[in-house]
């Protein structure tokens, strides 16, 4: 498939044209979140707990990333899964340490109907990366690739009441965490509009809620899916490119591929990689992901290389590839491993 030029390419250009599945330079690697956020810090010498407050530093920490590590895209969302849920009524506590932070408590089942949806301009949390988004698109949204963050429904809904009280809810009264779910897709409508005001073009929406391990297929199809569809939607007739993230054990990739994502980002040690490929090449973008846990974390530069050199010959000349970590990298992942998945993009991802 062929789309204009292709020499020398921008990292935005390059991030957008895997995902409309035109031709690339190289293949583009995606980044997640705040991946190995510990040596963004120690450059920056600036404080997560600042992030959640200030959109500057949210917007100077995330360009770090693209600075410090080359991948094509900056993220406008981080790896706490709270943000959301926060706005809809969770209470969260920031630990002592300097790191994302937790539920301190969950909203009870009989509080669920009280739950509106949320402007996220007009959240005191929310807002922040939204604006830092603002800011980033400012700074190098010509030459990079800003991408919006979002969790989907389900996922917000379970750090909302509580991943137990809502699988129970799934199979004793779903009413009310149904209605809950389309709250927050009326809330994640209202997000996408607001990233398309900014002239954000594309938004990463977490869905890993969608694995065997937590949820039946039907169930996943009957209230998770259900609710996404509507999120991807809205998306869509905003003129916004999506992608859909899972990196469960046994995920539903099927099932999440007949939502009309652009790309599936899926974790390829969870899958079978030859079926996986086969079903998405020529309807989605597949962003492949490496391992994050064992290789990037524990394995050897080395290591990492061949990793994406198998890949990318797995995957063939064809275009729609992506390659990134499994999920966000653990905190102290190493440089030198993050090094090996960019050198090795450019070492056999490159297209003459």
């Amino acid at each position: 498939m062929s789309g204009g030029h292709t020499e020398n390419m921008t990292p935005r250009e390059r991030f957008h044209a895997a995902l409309d599945r035109r031709t690339v330079d190289r293949v583009p690697l995606f980044y997640q979140h705040l991946g190995a956020a510990k040596w963004l810090l120690r450059s920056t010498g600036l404080r997560m707990f600042d992030g959640f407050h200030d959109p500057e530093v949210f917007a100077r920490l995330s360009l770090a990333a693209h600075e410090l590590y080359g991948f094509d895209n900056v993220m406008a969302g981080w790896g706490d899964l709270l943000v959301e849920a926060q706005a809809h009524g969770t209470i969260w506590k920031f630990p002592e340490r300097d790191f994302y932070p937790r539920a301190e408590r969950y909203l009870p089942m009989d509080e669920v109907d009280r739950v509106q949806p949320v402007d996220p301009r007009e959240d005191r949390f929310w807002s922040v990366p939204l604006a830092a988004a603002g800011i980033m698109m400012d700074r190098v949204g010509r030459e990079v690739a800003v991408v919006g963050c979002l969790n989907a429904p389900a996922m917000v809904a379970s750090e909302i009441v509580g991943m137990e009280n809502l699988m129970m809810a799934y199979l004793t009264d779903p009413g009310p965490v149904l209605d809950l779910m389309k709250v927050l897709a009326e809330s994640s409508r209202r997000y996408g509009e607001r990233l398309a005001e900014m002239g954000v073009e594309d938004v990463f929406i977490e869905n890993s809620t969608a694995g065997e391990e937590m949820i039946s297929e039907e169930m996943y199809e009957r209230y998770d899916r259900a609710c996404l569809r509507t999120v991807m939607g809205s998306f869509r007739r905003n003129g916004m490119r999506t992608i859909l993230h899972n990196c469960t054990a046994r995920p539903y990739w099927r099932s999440q591929l007949e939502t009309g994502p652009t790309a599936l980002h899926l974790h390829l040690r969870s899958v079978d990689v030859p079926e996986v490929f086969a079903a998405v090449r020529g309807r989605a973008c597949m962003v492949a992901g490496i391992d994050h846990m064992e290789l990037m974390f524990g394995g050897t530069p080395g290591a990492v290389e061949d990793e994406v050199k198998a890949t990318v010959e797995r995957w063939g000349a064809g275009p729609g590839l992506m390659l990134g970590p499994g999920c966000e990298m653990p905190y102290r992942t190493p440089v030198e491993n993050i090094g090996a998945l960019r050198d090795g993009a450019a070492r056999y991802g490159t297209r003459s």
